[in-house]
Parts: structure tokens; C-alpha cells; sequence
């Protein structure tokens, strides 16, 4: 699957889970017909974390987010990759694609260097992960770990729109598969 493939597979993803954060539900439900109020999406989403469901991520207005240890992965996502990949080479690739995903909310996205930088990044990492997870024999699972990486990263109205200002950057851009070995 290609890099734009996934990029809009991911960001609709991520406006779905925006769309949930910001309390769109259906206003047809049992609730709308005198029943017990629906949950708010706050308690929705606690509830979903609290089970095991979704990750338990960081919703601050902050694009950044947390980074105690300074690795360039917001904590939130950290503890998800950490609890979640035991095998240390898969860990590490998708920690890297985590931390090239994290830049591209954070980038410039008038700066046409520092986002082409970025996207070299990604795609490196994006590179690794499919040949870590190959390795394992487990290719299909490389887009999925792709594609939660990108959703948790944007996973705020903010970063979502940073994101996508980042992506509306790169229309009309070109780039080359990488070669060699592409983990850091």
C-alpha cells in the first residue's frame, strides 16, 4: 500500500475518532426517545480506555503532548508501543515511526525543507517497520501498526489539523522508495 494510501486511510480514521472526541453521536438513538442520556463522549472514551479497548492517550491542546524521557514520542504512545510490541526490533521500528509521525504535527507546514525532511523521515521508518515486521513474517500487520501509529498521533482536533496541514503540504510532491537498511 502506498504512502498517500495510507496517509488518507489513516486521516480518516483520525477525523472519525476526532468527530468522537468532539461528541458527534447519534441523535436517533434510544437516549432521543426518553431513555437514559447517552454517555458523553468523554466518559465514552474513558470508558473504552479503562477496558483495554483503545489506548489511553493524551488530549491536551498541546500538539507535543508529554515527552518526560525526550525520545521524541509523546508518553502517551510510548507506554502504548511499550505494552504492546514485546519483540525489541518491532518495538524499536515502530517507536521510530512514531517519532517521524510526531514531527510531521509538529513540522512547519509552510517550510517546504523541513517537511520534505519529514516525509524522508516517515518514509524511512515507514520502510523499516515493513522489513522488521517481514522479517516476522508478518507483512500485513506492518500497514495496520502504520495506521494506529498515525491515528494516536493525531488523535485531537489540533493535531488532527496540524496533520493535515502537514499532508496538504506534501500535494504534488514526489519521493523514492529507500534503500538499505532504514532503521535507526
Amino acid at each position: 500500500m502506498k504512502w498517500r494510501e495510507l496517509t488518507k486511510a489513516a486521516a480518516s480514521t483520525a477525523m472519525g475518532l476526532a468527530l468522537v472526541a468532539c461528541g458527534g453521536h447519534d441523535r436517533n438513538d434510544a437516549s432521543a426517545q426518553g431513555n437514559a442520556p447517552p454517555p458523553t463522549a468523554e466518559a465514552a472514551i474513558a470508558k473504552l480506555e479503562n477496558a483495554g479497548a483503545i489506548p489511553k492517550l493524551d488530549r491536551s491542546a498541546s500538539l507535543a503532548g508529554p515527552d518526560v524521557d525526550g525520545n521524541g514520542v509523546r508518553d502517551d504512545i510510548d507506554a502504548y508501543i511499550n505494552g504492546k510490541f514485546t519483540d525489541a526490533k518491532q518495538r524499536k521500528a515502530v517507536l521510530q515511526a512514531a517519532r517521524a509521525m510526531q514531527k510531521s504535527v509538529l513540522v512547519d507546514a509552510t517550510n517546504k525543507d523541513a517537511t520534505k525532511a519529514v516525509s524522508l523521515q516517515i518514509d524511512a521508518a515507514l520502510d523499516c517497520v515493513s522489513s522488521v515486521f517481514r522479517q516476522a513474517d508478518n507483512l500485513a500487520a506492518s500497514s495496520k501498526v502504520s495506521e494506529k501509529i498515525e491515528a494516536i498521533t493525531a488523535n485531537t482536533k489540533q493535531r488532527l489539523v496540524a496533520y493535515l496541514a502537514y499532508n496538504k503540504s506534501q500535494d504534488g510532491t514526489t519521493s523514492s522508495l529507500a534503500r538499505g537498511d532504514t532503521c535507526e
